[in-house]
């Protein structure tokens, strides 16, 4: 008997929803924040309101679920709309460009500066970037260790730009979807120093840090 089928995800689906499990809400004040959305238009959403990752065009549900990645519970509800946090506006600018060499190397840094922090016991792995006039690189500084570095990107503009603080393992997280999904390009778009910054490979996958105060 001859029997057929198709696969209702995309080959990456299981690495897709890998990568959400960093992104996800683990504490249970938000019960549905602990869940990634897969919208009906194939596109997979998870947050826990200081990181976001939208992933595109990977599942093949036909409707509005709701789904665990470490236990694949399934659920229905109503999932905040984040739609506006991602979508870029005349304020921001596009100040950085990495290629996929630069994604890698960036992933590998922000690896050992997760460490080196963890090793210091820094509970807030806060770190600042800056971006110095007419150059070709960016800064980043953690200020409670007088540890300072620059990166190599590429810099869309060399005007001068607000210094942005956030969590180093949010970076972390964001440049590891990037990398696990393949992203051959990435470009950051920063709208001031207290509002969520968008890393987006204008393909497939786009994620969110929320910036931190820092004095």
């Amino acid at each position: 008997m001859k029997t057929s089928f198709e696969f209702v995800h995309k080959d990456s689906y299981s690495t897709a929803l890998e990568v959400t499990k960093k992104f996800i809400n683990r504490a249970d004040t938000r019960p549905i924040l602990n869940y990634v959305l897969h919208s009906a238009n194939g596109d997979m959403l998870a947050t826990d309101s200081h990181h976001l990752i939208h992933i595109k065009n990977m599942h093949g549900f036909e409707k509005d679920y709701l789904i665990n990645p470490y236990h694949y519970m399934v659920a229905r509800g109503e999932y905040p709309d984040t739609a506006k946090l991602t979508e870029r506006t005349d304020r921001h600018k596009n100040m950085i460009s990495l290629n996929e060499d630069q994604i890698k190397l960036w992933l590998q840094l922000f690896k050992s500066i997760n460490q080196t922090l963890k090793v210091l016991k820094d509970r807030y792995k806060v770190i600042t970037l800056t971006f110095p006039e007419s150059s070709e690189e960016v800064i980043i500084e953690m200020k409670n260790h007088g540890i300072k570095m620059n990166l190599p990107c590429t810099r869309n503009s060399t005007e001068q730009h607000d210094r942005i603080s956030f969590c180093a393992e949010y970076m972390r997280d964001a440049l590891e979807a990037h990398f696990k999904l393949n992203s051959k390009n990435l470009n950051m778009w920063f709208a001031g120093a207290f509002r969520p910054f968008i890393l987006d490979d204008d393909t497939q996958v786009k994620t969110l840090i929320l910036p931190v105060r820092s004095y």
